[in-house]
C-alpha cells in the first residue's frame, strides 16, 4: 500500500478507531513518536490504555481529500494538560506504525432499524445487533453461552433472502453489571470471501439513505 509522509500536526482533526467504536478528536501536541489528543469524544476510559486504536484524518492529494491512518497505542491519560487559556484533559499515544492510507468505510457503523432485512444468527439463534460496519458488528446476548474474548465462531450473515456464512472473531467482551446473564459483544468479520462484504456495503449504504430521508441521521 501507498505510504504518506504527510505528518499528524497541531490542530488536525481526527477520526479514532478502534474495534468497537467510532471518536471524534484533534491533535494538540507532536513529539517524536508521541501524539497527544484531546479526550476523545465519546470519551477514551481506562479499558483502553496499552491498547492500540487508529488515528486517521483527512489530508489533500492531487488536489483530492484522501484519508490517512496511523496506528498507535494509548499509553496515559493527562489531566491537567495545558493549553494558551486552560487545562484539559488529554490522550497520550505512541505510534506504532508509518502512516498509509485509510478506508473509512470498514468502519462506517449503522444500527439496522427492524424492517432493514439485515440480521446475523448464531448457533441458528438471531442475535440482537447493537450496529454493524463492512469490518464487524456489536451485539447483545443474553445467556451462559456467550462467545469468550478472542474465541472464533460460525455466523450466518442474512441479507434480504440471502444467507452468508463467514467467521467473526471477538474482540470486546463486556458484562452487565446488574445483570450476569447479560452481554454486550463486539465481534470483527474473519471471513476471506469478499462476497459479504459486497452484499454488506450496499445494505449499509441503503440503510443510511433511509435513515437520511427518514431525519433519524444528519
Amino acid at each position: 500500500m501507498e505510504q504518506s509522509r504527510t505528518p499528524i500536526r497541531p490542530g488536525m482533526p481526527l477520526d479514532i478507531i478502534d474495534q468497537s467504536s467510532h471518536m471524534k478528536s484533534m491533535t494538540y501536541d507532536v513529539i517524536n513518536r508521541r501524539i497527544i489528543i484531546a479526550q476523545t469524544t465519546p470519551p477514551l476510559t481506562k479499558y483502553n490504555l496499552n491498547r492500540e486504536v487508529f488515528l486517521t484524518f483527512l489530508v489533500k492529494k492531487d488536489g483530492q481529500p484522501t484519508r490517512y491512518g496511523v496506528q498507535a497505542k494509548v499509553t496515559d491519560f493527562i489531566t491537567n494538560y495545558k493549553l494558551a487559556s486552560s487545562e484539559v484533559t488529554a490522550v497520550g499515544l505512541e505510534q506504532k506504525t508509518r502512516l498509509d492510507t485509510y478506508d473509512l468505510r470498514l468502519d462506517y457503523r449503522v444500527r439496522p432499524p427492524a424492517d432493514s432485512n439485515l440480521s446475523i444468527e448464531r448457533k441458528g439463534q438471531r442475535l440482537n445487533i447493537i450496529d454493524i460496519s463492512v469490518g464487524g458488528f456489536q451485539f447483545s446476548y443474553r445467556g451462559k453461552d456467550a462467545p469468550e474474548m478472542k474465541e472464533e465462531f460460525k455466523i450466518a450473515l442474512i441479507i434480504d433472502e440471502s444467507f452468508l456464512r463467514t467467521p467473526a472473531k471477538v474482540l470486546r467482551l463486556t458484562t452487565n453489571v446488574s445483570d450476569p446473564n447479560l452481554h454486550y459483544v463486539g465481534a470483527k468479520f474473519m471471513g476471506g470471501s469478499r462476497d459479504y462484504e459486497r452484499s454488506l456495503t450496499r445494505k449499509i449504504l441503503e440503510i443510511q439513505r433511509k435513515l437520511i430521508i427518514d431525519g433519524k441521521l444528519g
